[in-house]
């Protein structure tokens, strides 16, 4: 069976966490960069990634890598590759490519892109006597170009859209859902003991405790949804029900839930408990409306993300906010908290451990153990 160079994205910050995720796969020669994980693998291991990432956003498979030399020897390079094995003019294309570092032959990425499109669609037509369309939105085929100092690699997007699309929030109007990839990372940050009872008292959509309950129940991640290589010539669809159906049968709906979300908006708690009636799993979580104040959790585990003034204008006032997590401290639960870095609120008011650096969208956060001063 083929061995290929892949190349899994995650969120900065969360590379060892996204490790921890997948080392039941003893994945080989798995080395930790910047933004990911690199690993050698077959298609089976793009098949199961693909399914079990809960951290990952998106599996890149290394198609060709070459030195730059001159525009035209790009080109040539792109051209060289036998891309009819993967495409055909029935199909439809995208790239999208990256520089990093200052490159004497391409500053701008969109020029990158237009040239291998050209040296792609040229060699298809020589060979098929058509050309394949490029689809932005949804294209059979996704391309990915980096380019750094000298270096060039070509990648396969297998994923598609990004992993941490679960297919489960369709129905959320939530303003600032927190991530579903950074929801699992701070569960696992957490260390969270999986009898003990864990709680977002300020849970808005309830990612943080549905993905939770589907790392306690072993659910597969990306078992709601479709994954680009699925479209590809070479797509092994029997091979894909076979890993499919193994994962399934690892599911143990028979453990015991102890999961608790609650939030002092009605609608949020609607839209978490519509989520659990469609998901196709017991998950198990009890959500109910309730003021932080007045939750009665003890000695749990409690991963929260609370709203701010960065991210929702009609955020909660800090104060409300920190006498619920002052009467959380002294009901002995531990609480984790993620948090702007740029705002002091944690700071000045608890003494606490940094867990990670990590980013929840485009705000900077930092992940925090809070303790009594």
């Amino acid at each position: 069976m083929k061995i290929y160079e892949l190349f899994l994205t995650c969120p900065k910050g969360l590379e060892e966490v996204c490790k921890q995720d997948l080392a039941g796969l003893n994945l080989e020669n798995l080395n930790i960069l910047d933004g990911g994980l690199s690993f050698n693998g077959s298609i089976n291991t793009i098949c199961q990634v693909n399914l079990l990432s809960r951290i990952g956003m998106q599996l890149l498979i290394k198609v060709k890598s070459f030195s730059l030399s001159s525009i035209k020897d790009f080109y040539k390079s792109i051209y060289d590759y036998y891309w009819i094995k993967i495409l055909n003019p029935r199909m439809t294309f995208s790239i999208s490519s990256n520089i990093y570092n200052k490159n004497k032959l391409f500053d701008n990425s969109q020029f990158v892109s237009l040239k291998a499109k050209d040296a792609i669609v040229d060699r298809l037509i020589k060979e098929k006597g058509k050309r394949p369309n490029v689809d932005k939105i949804n294209p059979d085929l996704i391309i990915k170009i980096t380019i750094q100092d000298n270096m060039c690699n070509i990648y396969l997007n297998s994923s598609g859209s990004p992993l941490y699309i679960r297919n489960y929030k369709q129905l959320s109007n939530h303003k600032a859902p927190i991530n579903e990839s950074i929801a699992s990372a701070l569960v696992y940050l957490s260390n969270w003991d999986k009898q003990i009872t864990l709680a977002d008292p300020l849970c808005g959509s309830g990612t943080i405790c549905t993905e939770a309950s589907m790392i306690k129940q072993k659910i597969p991640p990306g078992i709601n949804r479709n994954f680009s290589f699925q479209r590809w010539l070479n797509y092994d669809k029997d091979l894909f029900k076979v890993i499919r159906k193994k994962l399934l049968n690892n599911i143990d709906e028979s453990s015991k839930i102890n999961i608790f979300g609650s939030d002092i908006n009605s609608a949020y708690i609607n839209e978490c408990k519509n989520i659990l009636r469609l998901f196709r799993y017991n998950l198990g979580i009890n959500f109910k409306m309730n003021n932080i104040s007045s939750t009665n959790y003890e000695n749990s585990t409690i991963i929260t993300n609370p709203p701010y003034g960065i991210r929702l204008s009609d955020s909660n006032n800090d104060n409300f906010i920190k006498n619920g997590l002052d009467r959380l401290l002294d009901h002995g639960n531990d609480i984790y908290v993620i948090y702007p870095e740029e705002n002091s609120f944690i700071k000045d008011n608890y003494d606490y451990t940094i867990l990670a650096n990590l980013y929840n969208g485009s705000i900077k956060c930092q992940f925090y153990k809070l303790h009594n001063v």
